[in-house]
């Protein structure tokens, strides 16, 4: 055997090594993804059970929001704040209650305490997505609540809603908590 015979033989032996290498880094992957989706479809039968479990708590609150009996409503939740302390989502109907009767400090306090428990509600891959909603009540709110801190620079409400306002504009653009 000559030295052009080694050296084909080696690169026929280098290329069936990178070529079993893909194979198997080919094998890997499909694993991989299997369990991705696998992962996925597990998440989304959690949020089907949590929404449909929501759904059925938050029911008669729900039904009286969209009679537009706002008071009965917030009586109602408050029944399932009793019954179910704690929830994120009760936070997420006072916010909207609050905002309906023109409480726009607690609207705010409330939504950031229902994205302090559960930040699902800002993430856009959920069901449980609220961020346009959100997004647009801090939009609006920064500036009529900085007015309002220049006018009352010593209002300890003003300054906590401005905290509640600044720490939703920073959790909507993605930064720390």
């Amino acid at each position: 055997m000559d030295r052009l015979d080694k050296l084909n033989i080696a690169l026929i032996a280098i290329i069936s090594l990178i070529t079993i290498s893909m194979l198997a880094n080919q094998e890997i992957i499909k694993r991989r993804l299997g369990v991705d989706e696998a992962e996925a479809a597990e998440m989304a039968l959690y949020y089907a059970e949590k929404m449909a479990l929501n759904a059925k708590i938050y029911q008669d609150v729900i039904s009286l929001k969209e009679q537009e009996l706002y008071e009965d409503a917030m009586t109602k939740l408050q029944e399932v704040m009793k019954t179910y302390p704690g929830k994120p989502q009760s936070y997420v109907h006072l916010a909207q209650l609050s905002l309906k009767s023109g409480k726009l400090g607690d609207t705010i306090h409330n939504y950031r305490l229902a994205v302090e428990k559960d930040p699902d509600y800002l993430d856009k891959k959920t069901p449980l997505f609220i961020g346009h909603e959100v997004k647009e009540l801090v939009k609006e709110s920064l500036p009529k609540f900085g007015r309002e801190k220049e006018l009352k620079p010593n209002d300890i409400t003003v300054r906590n809603t401005l905290k509640d306002l600044y720490y939703l504009q920073r959790v909507l653009a993605g930064g720390c908590e």
